[in-house]
């Protein structure tokens, strides 16, 4: 009797969890039947424990409602609990994770929450999409050019320029090929991004830090630029004429200080917080649209959570997104006289038009040696021209 009562409690939970993933994607009950080739009277009977399920039947609707079969037989303990994210830079970034962590809270009922993890626990930002993937970790926060490795269009967010202005590049963020192919290439690694409106934008512009002026990038040659490990970023400023010097982000004060590199491309938001006019005065004002950042998910784990908790989490990353930007800005209303003020920051405005001049002809090049898909650049040109 025992175990008659245990397998009717296994085949409710089960029909419950296909009903429920059923109605939260609006399919309904008969369509699901055609998709899986039974009849609507069957499928009635499984979403009401009315019948034993095969393994066939089982993988089947797992196929069309995207989970796995453990989803079904898990249960409420093995929900998973806690997400882990990544310590930041402190400021709107840290806030801003902050704000995150308290509107999963919120909007999941307590079911989740976020433990901050530190970097330098977890290596480079490469490193740390490598432990998403992995599921070493579970949620992941930065910029988009960090998953290059594993779709190479995603380089295109490395190079300056690339966008004409920040209208061109959310055009491009709901355009097919970035949603279709780039996003679509990442799921089937196991990454999912949570943002719908990709309103986390980190930095007014971008800026170079430097210890002598740079104005034009003539200026650059033979300097000692500071780069992460990406090929694009390499070729764009050896093009200057410029050393590539690769330097992990928790090393680039370091760095400065001990005159491992004369040139720091970073955003302007970091400047203040991070004290980079500490040991290199001069910040060279290049403009370029704001960086989006994406929030990060390892899809078994996404998968794993129901379908309002998997609700929860994508309105608490949109929700915080409006936040964290409006931070930014803010911020940058305060830092800038800040940094003057405590590190004599001197704050060069400059003809950007050269600089755009080479980023394009950069790109260019990739282009012609295919290192970036022609269909990415077609994007890029249509959502250009649809403004």
């Amino acid at each position: 009797m025992h175990k008659k009562k245990q397998e009717q409690q296994i085949q409710d939970q089960v029909g419950s969890r296909i009903r429920e993933l059923r109605l939260s994607r609006g399919i309904r009950s008969k369509d699901l039947a055609d998709l899986v080739g039974i009849s609507q009277a069957q499928m009635s009977k499984i979403e009401n424990g009315k019948v034993s399920l095969s393994v066939k039947t089982l993988d089947q609707l797992c196929s069309v409602l995207e989970r796995p079969i453990s989803y079904l037989f898990q249960n409420e303990k093995e929900i998973p609990r806690v997400l882990g994210t990544l310590a930041t830079v402190d400021g709107p970034e840290s806030l801003g994770i902050q704000e995150l962590s308290r509107q999963i809270r919120r909007l999941t009922r307590e079911k989740i929450s976020l433990i901050p993890l530190s970097p330098s626990q977890l290596g480079s930002a490469g490193d740390q999409v490598e432990k998403l993937r992995q599921g070493v970790i579970d949620l992941f926060i930065d910029e988009l050019t960090y998953y290059q490795k594993y779709t190479p269009d995603f380089k295109l967010f490395a190079v300056p320029y690339a966008f004409r202005d920040d209208a061109h590049q959310q055009a491009f963020l709901s355009h097919d090929h970035f949603r279709k192919e780039m996003l679509g290439s990442l799921l089937d690694q196991g990454i999912r991004f949570l943002n719908s409106r990709w309103n986390w934008l980190r930095g007014i512009e971008r800026v170079l830090v430097s210890k002598k002026p740079i104005f034009s990038p003539k200026d650059v040659r033979g300097c000692r630029v500071r780069i992460f490990e990406s090929e694009i970023l390499e070729r764009f400023w050896s093009a200057f004429g410029a050393h590539p010097v690769v330097v992990k982000w928790t090393d680039v004060a370091k760095a400065l200080h001990r005159g491992e590199i004369d040139i720091l491309p970073t955003h302007k938001t970091h400047l203040y917080p991070l004290e980079f006019c500490r040991h290199a005065k001069y910040v060279t004002l290049l403009g370029d649209v704001e960086p989006v950042l994406g929030l990060a998910i390892n899809e078994a784990k996404y998968l794993a959570l129901p379908p309002d908790l998997q609700e929860g989490l994508r309105a608490a990353c949109d929700s915080s997104g409006e936040y964290f930007t409006r931070l930014v800005h803010q911020a940058e209303q305060t830092n800038e006289p800040l940094n003057i003020r405590s590190f004599k920051a001197a704050y060069l405005k400059v003809d950007v038009t050269p600089w755009q001049d080479q980023a394009r002809h950069t790109l260019e090049e990739l282009r012609r040696e295919g290192l970036l898909s022609k269909a990415l650049f077609r994007s890029v040109s249509q959502t250009a021209s649809a403004e």
